[in-house]
């Protein structure tokens, strides 16, 4: 598995996407499509997005498709704080 097939690597970069807002609160991602723009196997990034879902920064809009949500700067800060405490 190389590291973009990697779920920590794509959840990561995802995760960095949403924060720096490279992509856009409301952003719907068609999973298929996205894995297919990548090269990668679908499993992998549903399990990114599990992990992204879990943090709270992207949500199901059913079968394949994810939203990313709508982040406050507050919801940011305080998330960019539990994730610097982890690396600790």
């Amino acid at each position: 598995m190389g590291l973009i097939d990697n779920p920590g690597t794509l959840a990561a970069r995802y995760r960095d996407a949403i924060l720096t807002k490279r992509l856009a609160s409301g952003a719907s991602i068609d999973l298929v499509q996205e894995a297919h723009e990548l090269g990668i196997k679908l499993a992998p990034l549903k399990q990114a997005m599990q992990i992204l879902t879990t943090m709270g920064l992207v949500e199901s809009e059913g079968p394949g498709r994810v939203r990313v949500k709508n982040l406050s700067t507050q919801s940011i800060q305080d998330l960019d704080f539990t994730l610097t405490r982890r690396r600790l």
